[in-house]
């Protein structure tokens, strides 16, 4: 999600000092605290660190416990580190000294002895306690932490370093990553996990992530998330939004219209400039020469669509052919010499890409084309707007609406219309 693809600088700062928690506001006239499923009550989510890990080292800052699912316990100083390693889907670990190590087991958890041991993963830090499980993909590490610990991981990550005149926009990244997290939670706990670390849910960094402002967001608005008709929301958001935010449908193939996620302007009221623009992305040009888009049709397009043979062919057109409401483009049109493919919503992005293997930005974009001898496209030239999916809070968006002196219950009133901060009940 979601700066998820962001262009905000990802630097990690020194880890800070747990801050004060500054009991949240509420807005007046807020309904009673939300009841969430039993699981979501113990406070605590489970987040995929690496669904196929070959290889992993545990630590922890001080006294820690390993044990295994057959029974077997050891208790471990902080200078032991223990490799786990795997046959099948059995599970081995051995450490340097005389303990025996455990062998055999199914699953192996990891547990500070006191409530200040930090655990660590391949010398990573991380809150909250370490499963591993094997797979038929490898080691699956599983980090089960108290979910206001892990938006401390989360925050700096999805919206950057930030200073404190933009104190609002993390606020509101604060609020809107809660509402992420708890509308995943498995409340049935049928999955092993309920998120993975990464963009693909929330991008999450453990203790080394964690800064001061950051610590101090996640205080302030602990416990508040986004509702709709007396339901957490899932609250996506992304980088830039370009100059508007879009709906679902706009953007994800097959998405479905939901009644707070609709297109949003970020023009700056009274002016022909953009809340975003201050964004590196807020423009951007990729240009395909021949071989680099028939590289990336190659490797990419019979994902989605039918490709005779598995070849492409010669490309000879790329045409826009449809556009949404927010000036997204929502077909493409590939002719080539074996045939025209078209390519709808996030299809785009994930075929368009460089040759890197990078997703295009976004969908907001206009093409231009060079022909040579026998109409044969020889360059192609995407002008385009924003960064991300733009479905949802734009993160560039709040930081220049934070600058503008706009607090955080607007920026999410803004984002996500129609919406209510209220608190979960834990």
């Amino acid at each position: 999600m979601l700066l998820t693809a962001a262009c905000v600088a990802r630097q990690h700062a020194p880890k800070s000092p747990a801050p004060v928690p500054v009991p949240p506001v509420l807005p007046s006239g807020a309904q009673p605290p939300v009841a969430l499923p039993a699981r979501e009550q113990g406070g605590t989510v489970r987040i995929a660190l690496d669904t196929h890990a070959e290889h992993v080292v545990l630590s922890a800052t001080s006294y820690w416990d390993l044990s295994g699912d057959g029974g077997a316990k050891l208790l471990l100083r902080s200078s032991d580190a223990w490799p786990i390693s795997r046959d099948g889907s059995f599970l081995y670990a051995a450490g340097s000294g005389d303990q025996a190590g455990i062998s055999h087991a199914s699953a192996i958890t990891a547990r500070g002895a006191t409530a200040a041991s930090i655990m660590t993963v391949n010398g990573r830090p991380y809150r909250g306690t370490v499963t591993i499980t094997s797979t038929s993909r490898g080691l699956l590490v599983v980090n089960q932490v108290p979910m206001e610990a892990y938006l401390r991981g989360v925050v700096p990550l999805e919206i950057g370093h930030r200073t404190s005149a933009e104190r609002a926009a993390v606020l509101a990244q604060a609020v809107a990553a809660r509402s992420y997290a708890y509308s995943h939670v498995d409340a049935a706990a049928q999955r092993s996990y309920d998120m993975v670390g990464t963009v693909m849910d929330q991008v999450y960094g453990g203790v080394k992530a964690e800064t001061p402002l950051g610590d101090s967001a996640v205080a302030e608005t602990a416990g508040l998330v986004l509702t709709y008709d007396g339901h957490v929301v899932s609250a996506p958001y992304h980088s830039t939004c370009g100059g508007s935010t879009a709906a679902p449908s706009e953007v994800w193939h097959g998405g479905a219209k939901v009644p707070y996620l609709v297109p949003v302007s970020d023009r700056i009221p009274g002016t022909d400039r953009y809340y975003c623009d201050i964004s590196p992305s807020f423009r951007w040009t990729r240009t395909f020469s021949r071989d680099a888009l028939a590289t990336a049709l190659q490797r990419y397009l019979d994902a989605y669509v039918h490709v005779p043979g598995g070849h492409v062919g010669t490309v000879k057109q790329v045409k826009v052919s449809a556009r949404t409401k927010s000036g997204r483009v929502r077909s493409l049109v590939i002719r080539t010499t074996r045939g025209n493919y078209t390519l709808t919503e996030d299809q785009i992005r994930f075929v368009m890409r460089s040759p890197s293997g990078a997703l295009l930005r976004s969908t907001a974009f206009t093409a231009e084309s060079t022909h040579g001898s026998h109409g044969v496209l020889t360059q192609l030239v995407l002008h385009g707007r924003g960064n991300g999916h733009g479905v949802g809070m734009c993160q560039w968006g709040a930081i220049g609406r934070a600058r503008a002196g706009q607090d955080f219950r607007t920026i999410l009133a803004t984002y996500y219309p129609g919406t209510r901060l209220e608190h979960v009940d834990e």
